[in-house]
C-alpha cells in the first residue's frame, strides 16, 4: 500500500506543476496586458477554494473510509482537468474564458482539499507509528522526485507546442494515477461522528489545534510562509522571471528547476536524516533560510544569484513543511488526525488567494516594489513566533510533545 502511495506521489508530483505553470504560460499568451492580474486570479481562486474545503476536507478524512476518499478525489480530478484541457484548446467564450478556468481552477482546488487530508492521515495507518518518520521523508521524495524535471520539461515543451496541447497531454499521468489508487487495500478512518454534523466535528478539530500550543505554534508558522512567503516566487514567479528577468520560457523552466532540485536535495536529506525532522529547531531554521531566501529572490537581478536563492527557497519549503508535518503527526491524537492535517492545505489556499490582492498591487506598483515588502513581512513575523514560543525550538524526539507539554499559548 504505501508503495502505490509512493507511486502516486510521484506522478501526482510531475503533473500538478505542469498543470499550474500551463496555465500561467496560456495566460501570458491570451491576455499579455492584465498577465500579473489574471495570474493572481487564478491562485485566489484555487486558494480560495483551498480555504472554504480544507476544513471540510479534514472532516472527511475523518468520516470516511480514507482509501475511498482518495480515489473519489482523483476521478473527480481527472474529470475537472478534462474540461480545463478543453477550454484552454478552443476558448470557446473569447474574452470570458478566463472566467469559465477561474471556476474550473476553483473546483479542482476544492478537490486537492480534500484530497491532501486524507492522503497524509492515511499513512499512519499503512507504516505504523514506529516508521511514521521514515515515511513521511520517502512520501516528500515521491512529492518532489519528479518535480524538477516536470518544471524543465513543462518550459521547453511550451516553448514548443500551445499551452493547451501540453495541459492536454499531461491527462496521460490519471492512467498511471487511477489504477495505483484503486489497488489500495489498507483501512483508515478517523474518528469523527457522522451523526454529530460536519460543522461540529469541523469546530472540534479547531478548538483541538487551538488548545495544544505545540500544533498551534506549528501551524501559525507554516501560515506565515505559504500566505506571505510564497505567493511572491511562487505564484508571480514565472511573471517575474519571464517580465523582471527577461527569461524566455524555456530559460524560466531551467532556472524554475533550481527551486525544483532544492526540494528534492531537501527531501533525499531529511529521508536520510529523519531524525531531525521531528526536532523544533529544525523546523525553525527552515523558516528562517526560508524567509531570507525570500529577501535575497526580491532583490537580486544576478541570474546565478537568483539561481541559488531560488534553490535555497525550495530546499527550506520542503524542510518546513516536511518537520512541521512530522511534529504534528506525532502529536495529534488519531480522531482528531484528519482535521488537524486539513489545516495545511487550508495553509496553501491562504497562500494562492492573498495571491490576488499580491497582483493587483504588484499591477499597480510594480512586482519590484511588492516582492520586498512580503519578504520581509515574512522574515519579521517569522522571527516573532519562534523567539516567542522557547518551547517550540526544544521539541525533539525525545520529548513527548502535545497534551502533556502544553505550554500557555500566546496571540499572534
Amino acid at each position: 500500500d504505501f508503495r502505490l502511495l509512493f507511486g502516486g506521489s510521484v506522478v501526482s508530483g510531475f503533473v500538478m506543476p505542469m498543470q499550474f505553470l500551463t496555465q500561467i504560460f496560456w495566460i501570458q499568451d491570451h491576455y499579455p496586458d492584465r498577465q500579473v492580474l489574471y495570474v493572481g486570479l487564478i491562485a485566489a481562486s484555487r486558494g480560495s477554494a483551498m480555504l472554504l474545503f480544507s476544513f471540510v476536507g479534514g472532516a472527511f478524512a475523518d468520516r470516511f473510509e480514507r482509501r475511498r476518499v482518495l480515489l473519489a478525489c482523483e476521478s473527480t480530478g481527472l474529470t475537472i482537468s478534462v474540461l480545463v484541457a478543453l477550454l484552454m484548446l478552443a476558448s470557446p467564450f473569447g474574452g470570458w474564458t478566463i472566467a469559465v478556468l477561474l471556476l474550473l481552477a476553483f473546483a479542482a482546488a476544492a478537490n486537492l482539499a480534500v484530497d491532501m487530508p486524507a492522503r497524509t492521515a492515511s499513512i499512519p495507518s499503512v507504516v505504523g507509528m514506529a516508521d511514521l518518520s521514515n515515511a513521511i521523508g520517502l512520501a516528500t521524495i515521491g512529492q518532489q522526485l519528479a518535480f524538477p524535471v516536470a518544471i524543465l520539461i513543462t518550459g521547453a515543451l511550451n516553448d514548443r507546442f500551445g499551452s493547451g496541447q501540453v495541459y492536454a497531454g499531461s491527462l496521460l499521468a490519471w492512467v498511471l494515477i487511477l489504477p495505483m489508487i484503486a489497488a489500495l487495500r489498507f483501512h483508515s478512518a478517523g474518528g469523527a461522528r457522522p451523526a454529530a454534523g460536519m460543522l461540529r466535528n469541523v469546530a472540534q478539530g479547531l478548538k483541538y489545534t487551538r488548545r495544544d500550543a505545540t500544533i498551534f505554534a506549528v501551524i501559525s508558522i507554516v501560515v506565515v510562509t505559504q500566505a506571505i512567503g510564497m505567493p511572491g516566487p511562487a505564484t508571480l514567479g514565472p511573471v517575474w522571471m519571464t517580465k523582471i528577468l527577461g527569461l524566455t520560457k524555456a530559460q524560466f523552466g531551467l532556472m524554475g528547476m533550481t527551486w525544483g532540485v532544492g526540494t528534492l536535495a531537501a527531501s533525499f536529506f531529511f529521508a536520510y536524516r529523519h531524525d531531525l525532522v521531528r526536532k523544533g529547531s529544525t523546523l525553525c531554521a527552515m523558516t528562517l533560510l526560508f524567509s531570507v531566501c525570500a529577501v535575497g529572490f526580491a532583490y537580486s537581478r544576478f541570474i546565478p544569484l537568483t539561481a541559488v536563492v531560488n534553490f535555497g527557497l525550495g530546499f527550506a519549503l520542503i524542510g518546513t513543511m516536511v518537520s512541521s508535518t512530522t511534529i504534528v503527526q506525532h502529536t495529534v491524537s488519531e480522531e482528531m488526525r484528519g482535521r488537524v492535517m486539513g489545516l495545511f492545505p487550508l495553509a496553501m489556499g491562504l497562500s494562492m488567494l492573498n495571491g490576488a490582492p499580491v497582483s493587483a498591487a504588484g499591477q499597480w506598483l510594480g512586482l519590484e516594489v511588492v516582492f520586498p515588502i512580503l519578504a520581509w513581512a515574512t522574515l519579521l513575523l517569522s522571527a516573532l513566533i519562534i523567539f516567542g514560543r522557547p518551547a517550540l525550538r526544544r521539541v525533539d524526539p525525545g520529548t513527548r510533545v502535545g497534551a502533556e507539554s502544553r505550554v500557555p499559548s500566546p496571540e499572534f
